[in-house]
């Protein structure tokens, strides 16, 4: 998190002032192998020729000739200097004659312009700036050893290279403290703080900050760093263990974070969900530890990024009531994400029902997915919002998926009587997907509106779950919000038990009251069970979908907005089953309805409104079985009857 690449730059005033004389030919030559003085290489290459025309004047000269000499001195500096431009097309100063000084700050403006052409970030425009000046080192070393080599170095050459050197450090100090002040005057600051409690009570605290900013006496970019490791109570070599796998999946977070902040320039990217994982929560030792809670900031001073971005996390397990939670914020520019899970700890593996959810979950996403004020799928939050909420979206899921496998292993370590609770549900659900999968008499749901939500009892750990995200742009602040729950409950009555669950998920978006449009979508699965003697006697399923919108267009002439098109749309299907005695009684109800109106778009009749109304409704009872018997036997009838009666009690009940 700290660019060592910055601290070069506090050495750029000992690079310059180094002499001339104290660089030998094995620094020239780890220069030139760099690769960033092929210019030099070139020119060197052609040394005799530039200096065999000089030899003759700089040998056995007056006072007045080696001032003359010294000018032949500056014209193979000055070719030296000129070799380091990047740009070719550099401005003609018509017949202006630069000094060392200028023609030295040119290469570096030339080098950095050339990086900005080609859209260079901040760090490779640094990187750029500590070539240009090993460069101009180069530049005098090489015409010092050019000189050297052909016996023309003489004390007033020294002196005469010695001085323009000095006078080329107080002519780019200036320049570099400009730089530094402009980029680091506000510091850029990075800080990380853990604390995690163990199940005995003891807590553990860790913080990490580190900053870089510019001192205004040393006019340097300075580096600072601190770390701090508190613990309250005493940790056994089991909590230390389930400590250090839970530093690892942090600091694997962490980093990710602190790389996306560092990269990053674009301020509607939250930072950063691309590639982390809470993956490490499937295997949170519970057995040791409590919970933990985890924040992450960086404050950056860069033009396009000015935000603070901030990431917290929190997490903990009830064993009381058999609970984890986790509730996780992220704010970064624009943008700003939160999500909450709370989920049992007693589930079992059930990996259809999760792809379920998972696909129920990127549709509702798709469901909110509206740009209120057209009719194409252009996302309201537009191409960056989109790709901060697809990030946040994606952590979200994998928390639920990472949850849910905790709890599975959870379970594992609890009573015989979770256990016997967790497998009661298992076989209910077994028995219920037999039917619904296996039964040829199974009618079924209506599939006027596909239920994403999936039939059947779902084995997995029940749970609470809520995913928004809000880009706050001033007046336009466009919100989507994503809730999926499950519940579930067992009872018995007699010889019956069975097994009730609900299952929700909606998705809503807005804009914050900084206009009306909105959508609504609700969908729900309802099931309920009766079991005898481990046989399915009675199925009820339900399943609702209800979109509820609305769409407005602004309106110049009455500075207001004005209604387009409102719809509300419900769609149920019922299906409720008797299996008794081999006799199948089955009912099935299907209902539509829509209530629609629209703007007229006539230009004589735009204030008026276009209605829309649909209905329709289907019912079908369905008997199959040995009828006879019921028909020539009243003690088999009356035997069915009541056992009818029992189950239809035991249902209603619930």
């Amino acid at each position: 998190m700290v660019n060592n690449t910055l601290a070069s730059q506090a050495n750029l005033s000992t690079l310059l002032s180094q002499s001339v004389n104290n660089t030998d030919h094995t620094s020239l030559a780890a220069l030139e192998n760099s690769g960033d003085l092929q210019a030099i290489n070139d020119l060197q290459t052609n040394a005799p020729k530039i200096t065999d025309g000089l030899l003759s004047q700089l040998n056995n000269e007056t006072l007045d000739e080696a001032l003359a000499s010294n000018q032949k001195v500056e014209d193979v500096l000055k070719q030296q200097l000129t070799s380091l431009f990047t740009i070719s097309s550099t401005p003609s100063m018509l017949n202006y004659k630069l000094s060392d000084e200028e023609l030295a700050l040119r290469t570096v403006i030339s080098s950095q312009h050339e990086g900005l052409l080609k859209n260079e970030n901040s760090t490779q425009l640094i990187e750029r700036l500590n070539t240009s000046v090993k460069n101009i080192q180069g530049a005098y070393a090489n015409t010092s050893d050019i000189l050297s080599s052909l016996g023309q170095l003489g004390h007033e050459q020294k002196t005469f290279l010695a001085s323009s050197q000095q006078r080329v450090e107080r002519s780019l100090n200036p320049y570099m403290e400009s730089l530094n002040r402009a980029k680091y005057e506000d510091d850029d600051n990075y800080l990380f703080e853990l604390s995690v409690k163990t199940k005995e009570g003891d807590v553990i605290n860790i913080t990490f900050n580190s900053s870089q900013g510019y001192d205004e006496e040393t006019g340097e970019a300075i580096d600072g760093f601190g770390i701090s490791y508190e613990v309250n109570g005493n940790l056994s070599e089991a909590e230390h263990g389930a400590l250090t796998q839970v530093m690892a999946g942090v600091g694997e977070m962490a980093d990710e974070f602190f790389k996306v902040s560092e990269n990053s320039f674009n301020p509607l990217i939250v930072p950063n969900q691309t590639d982390m994982s809470l993956d490490f929560l499937a295997g949170f030792n519970s057995e040791q530890l409590a919970g933990f809670n985890v924040s992450f900031s960086t404050t950056q001073n860069d033009a396009l990024d000015t935000a603070q971005n901030t990431l917290d996390l929190s997490y903990s397990i009830d064993e009381a009531s058999n609970q984890q939670a986790l509730v996780f914020t992220a704010a970064g520019g624009q943008n700003d994400i939160d999500f909450a899970l709370d989920m049992s700890t007693i589930g079992a593996e059930d990996t259809q029902q999760m792809d379920q959810y998972l696909a129920s979950l990127d549709q509702s996403l798709e469901d909110s997915r509206v740009n209120s004020t057209k009719d194409d799928k252009e996302f309201a939050f537009g191409r960056k919002g989109d790709e901060a909420i697809q990030q946040g979206f994606a952590l979200f899921k994998g928390a639920f998926t990472s949850m849910s496998a905790a709890a599975e292993r959870y379970s594992n370590l609890e009573s015989l009587a979770d256990q016997h609770f967790n497998d009661g549900r298992a076989m209910v659900a077994d028995l219920v997907d037999n039917m619904i999968t296996n039964d040829a008499r199974y009618q079924g749901l209506g599939n006027k509106a596909p239920n994403t939500l999936g039939a059947g009892i779902s084995k997995l750990a029940d749970f609470d779950a809520t995913f928004s995200y809000v880009l706050d742009n001033g007046d336009y602040q466009p919100k989507s919000t994503i809730e999926l729950s499950q519940a579930t409950e067992q009872s018995q009555l007699g010889e019956l038990s069975g097994v009730t669950q609900s299952k929700n998920v909606s998705s809503h978006f807005d804009y914050q009251y900084s206009r009306p449009d909105y959508y609504n979508k609700e969908e729900s699965y309802n099931v309920g069970t009766a079991v005898k003697n481990k046989e399915l006697v009675g199925l009820v399923q339900s399943h609702e979908v209800d979109v509820d919108t609305k769409m407005f267009e602004f309106n110049p002439q009455t500075n207001q907005y004005e209604l387009q098109m409102a719809m509300q749309e419900q769609t149920i299907s019922k299906s409720d089953i008797r299996l008794i005695d081999d006799i199948w009684l089955e009912e099935n109800e299907n209902s539509y309805s829509m209530h629609k109106k629209e703007r007229d778009e006539s230009d004589d009749k735009q204030d008026d409104f276009i209605e829309t109304n649909r209905h329709s409704h289907t019912k079908l009872v369905t008997l199959i079985g040995d009828l006879d018997k019921l028909a020539e036997n009243k003690n088999v009838r009356r035997e069915y009857l009541t056992h009818l009666s029992q189950v239809n009690f035991f249902m209603d009940k619930k």
